[in-house]
């Protein structure tokens, strides 16, 4: 039904003459005649004392009954709708944030590792790749095992014949199974050593040899230089170091570089 047809029903069921409904919501007996012949419509303030009035909702007041029976054309139901809305951007925000802050977790943790050397982490870092390296081997009452070490033991390796990157990894090998100038290699991923093998030492590049000759030089401060000193007491807490070249890397032998001096 239409809305004139609704309010002039309304107000016969309630026994109310035009003037009657007229002083109920304060407005003249021409503006209800008006309403009854769809002339004119009422203010929203008007419709809400119409819809106290008679007990209805404003919806169906409004709407007619044939549009109440229409769910999504409710007002109810569209507050409903609202509602569920805004749960569902809660609980969206809610995952996103729980996985943004997972990330952050994950790649702190990462961070972590590779600063601290944490072999466990470093393990599992996607972002890390295994690398071949070299140090010498230590002397036998270093590597040999016992109670308290398990033959574990902690030294530095090169990573490139650049003589730029540096990593401290903690391993076992053994004891030299009677190679002259005997030098471990590992493969290595950040701080975790998948693999360690003791190799002759002619089988390491010459290159490999200079810088770890020039950089365990430097680290035990042959040179007697405070300065040296006070620089190389900074590598006792670091896991490893990149970029960073030791000063007088000597890369070629005695001879070349007599050559060299020559020329």
């Amino acid at each position: 039904m239409s809305f004139e047809k609704d309010i002039k029903q309304l107000r016969e069921e309630h026994s109310l003459t035009q003037q009657d409904l007229a002083d109920k919501v304060h407005v003249s007996r021409q503006t209800v005649s008006t309403w009854e012949r769809g002339k004119n419509y009422p203010s929203l303030e008007v419709l809400r004392k119409l819809s106290d009035l008679f007990g209805l909702s404003f919806e169906k007041l409004v709407f007619g009954e044939d549009h109440m029976t229409k769910k999504d054309d409710t007002i109810a139901n569209r507050v409903d709708g609202d509602r569920m809305k805004k749960k569902w951007y809660k609980n969206t925000t809610l995952i996103l944030a729980t996985v943004i802050g997972l990330v952050v977790l994950w790649a702190g943790t990462l961070t972590f590792g590779y600063a601290k050397g944490v072999e466990q982490i470093d393990r599992v870092n996607p972002f890390l790749g295994y690398q071949t390296a070299y140090t010498k081997l230590p002397a036998e009452s270093v590597v040999t095992p016992t109670d308290k070490n398990n033959g574990r033991w902690t030294g530095w390796f090169t990573d490139n014949m650049m003589g730029n990157e540096w990593w401290k990894l903690t391993l076992a090998t053994g004891v030299n199974p009677g190679y002259d100038a005997p030098y471990v290699m590992v493969i290595h991923k950040g701080s975790f050593v998948k693999t360690a093998r003791i190799v002759p030492g002619d089988t390491v590049n010459e290159l490999n040899k200079a810088d770890l000759q020039a950089f365990h030089d430097f680290l035990a401060n042959k040179d007697g230089n405070k300065d040296t000193l006070i620089e190389a007491n900074k590598f006792k807490k670091k896991k490893h170091v990149k970029n960073y070249m030791v000063r007088g890397f000597a890369y070629f032998n005695k001879n070349e570089q007599k050559t060299l001096s020559e020329n």
